[in-house]
């Protein structure tokens, strides 16, 4: 009997330590090298940016006193030790900026192979604030992070073939940004990139300050042959645009440009003709571009075929357009979307005629709404991201039940069962 006891005992061990196996922790898939020196901004730093890195910036003058005409002044780099302020190891890259608005990062250009598809990732944060620290971050602020890539790795952040992620506002916390591009040359230039400046919003405050930490860049395939494209969005200087004589303009409803360019899709047909597209600040709300109103960051412009997006790119704020070249002859449809904090002043959409070798220009107007609208809740990349999403079903992470959470329970059960007899046993002795 005591052998049977010992037996059962043992059993119900055996059972309770599978029921306590945590399910569905599949294997880490393997990632490949991280090809960056120094990714997590470590000592020794030289003029305020951590070894193997380099600074860049955009500087623009100040046009009024508002600050609501975005302006870029030059900001500080410099080595952060806070211990709060640091996501991995013993310090974070800072750059920041007192009342005063900017653009620029960091970058590193690194050896690629031709045809290889990379990704960059780091982890950025941001703080905006009239109030020093611990006084949280101004969540009405936009800090316009992102993360990018230069397929031929020039080192100009500039440069038309930079490929750049979504915006991000990450106040007060850590957020990932990343971005995949394919090389076309023999290196890489990766960039971390913020632009606390924006028309038609007053984002100057005594404290602009962004972290960058835990960077990382991996190849994700093999090398391959690098087919000709349409390329990504070019700039061209405004005096090279025609008048846009042929614009059909359509419903002035955001949602009629959001339905018409669903399904997404990444054609890219070749061709020799050009669409340009920028957004600029309607003051007066009339509709027109006039001499004294500036142009407009945060709105997402895009050039469709069709159901086919051909491109889309978020307006910076300055007066040279958004290009989208090497689009054969034929009819597109061209629109804006704008953050919550903006409203329409023109169409949101317009139908152009574009034959080869022809450049046509458009632009869409927009105003900051009368009630105030925090624009932090989303940047323009996720609002509109949000008007189409539908939320995904709550499943396994196989779409269906997890086997073995029912695996567990039914170990349990047949634990609980042995014990009840092992106890009865007992118990007639």
């Amino acid at each position: 009997m005591k052998r049977i006891c010992l037996l059962l005992l043992l059993v119900i061990l055996f059972v309770l330590a599978i029921a306590r196996t945590p399910a569905g922790n599949a294997a880490p898939q393997a990632q490949g090298a991280n090809l960056l020196q120094n990714p997590g901004f470590e000592q020794p730093f030289s003029g305020g940016v951590a070894g193997s890195w380099q600074r860049w910036n955009l500087e623009t003058p100040k046009q009024d006193q508002e600050c609501l005409v975005a302006y870029h002044f030059t900001p500080k780099w410099n080595v952060e030790t806070g211990s709060a302020l640091i996501r991995d190891g013993a310090t974070s890259q800072y750059i920041g900026n007192n009342w005063d608005t900017w653009s620029g990062g960091v970058y590193q250009t690194v050896p690629a192979t031709p045809g290889t598809t990379y990704r960059f990732t780091f982890f950025g944060r941001g703080r905006g604030s009239n109030e020093p620290s611990p006084a949280p971050s101004e969540n009405g602020l936009q800090i316009n992070m992102r993360a990018g890539i230069d397929p031929n790795g020039s080192g100009l952040w500039s440069d038309a073939d930079v490929v750049w992620s979504s915006f991000g506002s990450p106040h007060d916390q850590w957020q990932e940004f990343a971005v995949e591009a394919t090389a076309t040359g023999n290196q890489i230039t990766v960039f971390t990139s913020a632009n606390w400046a924006v028309t038609g919003i007053n984002q100057c405050r005594q404290f602009l300050d962004t972290w960058y930490d835990a960077a990382q860049l991996v190849a994700l395939t093999p090398p391959t042959s690098v087919p000709p494209t349409a390329g990504p969005p070019t700039e061209v200087p405004p005096t090279a645009i025609p008048a846009a004589t042929d614009v059909i303009p359509t419903e002035p409803a955001a949602a009629t440009i959001a339905a018409a360019l669903t399904p997404v899709s990444t054609a890219t047909p070749a061709g020799s003709a050009t669409i340009c597209v920028n957004a600029f600040l309607d003051a007066n709300s009339n509709g027109l571009h006039e001499a004294d109103e500036d142009y407009i960051a945060g709105v997402t412009l895009t050039v469709a075929q069709g159901n086919t997006i051909i491109g889309q790119a978020v307006s910076e704020g300055r007066e040279i357009p958004i290009c989208f070249g090497n689009l054969p002859a034929g009819t597109y449809q061209v629109g804006q979307m704008v953050p919550p904090a903006l409203e329409m002043t023109t169409q949101a959409s317009a139908t152009v005629s574009v034959a080869e070798g022809q450049t046509i220009g458009l632009e869409f107007g927009s105003r900051p709404r009368a009630e105030a609208t925090s624009v932090a809740e989303m940047t323009p990349t996720e609002a509109v991201l949000a008007s189409t999403a539908t939320p995904a079903p709550a499943t396994g992470s196989g779409g269906g039940p997890d086997w073995l959470v029912f695996l567990g329970l039914g170990a349990i059960l047949i634990g609980i069962a042995l014990l009840g007899a092992l106890l009865y046993m007992i118990l007639r002795r």
